[in-house]
């Protein structure tokens, strides 16, 4: 793998990263490679609010048009992924929820915190994913209004987004309604 850092081999990252990334499908890590920057997110819901996030920041620019690359890590398999970025030196950023348990997910990235290049995103207060983020970031009424539905209750809201998780985050991506993100969103698309 080159960049203008270096070069590394894939054989040179950690015993078992190199054993994920062989049973890996697809091209993740050539986008890791080729990219200029890259926001690693946790599944296709964020994938989406971030490339919304991401065009209301940048004047209506889509991550790829600036050679930022928004790639799903599957879950939880960021540090994967960070172990590629590190020995090129690729700029990148984290989204992860907090699970409700913000410490465990810091003290997870322990690790990268060295590198000016890599940015940690973590949610924060009692909204443990990212439903609950947005529907605190933006009130019942803005959700409702961006999901075309028209809930009572901000409990049957959040029901309704956590049970449609990437209907609910098409939706937020393609509409013209002005929305408020989070702030670790926020901070994972800023330059």
């Amino acid at each position: 793998m080159l960049s203008p850092a270096g070069g590394v081999r894939i054989t040179e990252l950690p015993p078992d990263t190199v054993d994920y990334f062989r049973k890996l499908p697809g091209y993740d890590t050539l986008r890791l490679v080729l990219a200029k920057r890259v926001i690693l997110v946790e599944g296709p819901s964020d994938e989406l609010v971030i490339q919304r996030a991401y065009r209301d920041t940048h004047d209506g620019r889509l991550p790829i048009d600036a050679g930022v690359d928004v790639v799903s890590v599957r879950g939880l398999q960021a540090k994967r992924f960070l172990d590629i970025a590190v020995p090129l030196g690729k700029p990148v950023a984290v989204v992860n929820d907090n699970d409700g348990d913000i410490s465990t997910i810091r003290a997870k990235y322990v690790d990268y915190d060295q590198h000016d290049f890599v940015r940690i995103c973590i949610g924060e207060g009692d909204e443990r994913t990212l439903e609950p983020q947005m529907l605190a970031a933006n009130g019942l009424a803005t959700m409702n209004k961006v999901l075309g539905k028209s809930y009572i209750t901000n409990a049957d809201l959040l029901t309704h987004m956590k049970n449609n998780k990437t209907t609910c985050a098409l939706a937020v991506f393609d509409s013209p309604e002005p929305i408020a993100m989070p702030g670790y969103i926020r901070d994972a698309v800023a330059d």
